[in-house]
């Protein structure tokens, strides 16, 4: 009977160890859980902050395209006026032109109507008597 209860401790014995054992791995889990935790909590924070962000860049981004969109309408409206102001300014051009060289014939024409006519009073002038010497 002694040697059963010798047993029975031996076995008692390493059943606390084995518990204490299990106690310690126990701790340890519970030590990686609240690391794991605390890890995961930081990951969530870091998370939240970067979609924080990602949302502010998202909606400056929107306003930007926004402006851009604003400044391309005002851009190209602008355009349109200076085409239709370019238009108009070659169309005064070529009428200018055209005027320019009418008025030159004219010019001409007259100059050759002048010449004749100053011709015409030279000879008539060299006629009448006492009139002046031919050159």
């Amino acid at each position: 009977m002694l040697q059963d209860l010798d047993l029975l401790a031996d076995r008692v014995s390493r059943l606390v160890a084995y518990v204490d054992e299990l106690q310690a791995e126990k701790s340890e889990f519970l030590a990686r859980i609240k690391q794991l935790e605390a890890q995961y909590s930081a990951l969530q924070e870091r998370l939240q902050n970067k979609q924080d962000e990602l949302n502010t860049v998202a909606q400056r981004s929107a306003t930007q395209q926004a402006e851009i969109s604003s400044i391309q309408q005002t851009a190209q409206q602008k355009e349109q006026s200076l085409r239709v102001e370019l238009n108009q300014s070659n169309q005064q051009l070529a009428q200018l032109k055209s005027q320019l060289v009418q008025s030159q014939k004219q010019v001409g024409n007259l100059r050759t109507v002048a010449e004749n006519a100053r011709n015409q009073i030279t000879h008539i002038l060299a006629r009448l008597p006492g009139g002046a010497p031919q050159e």
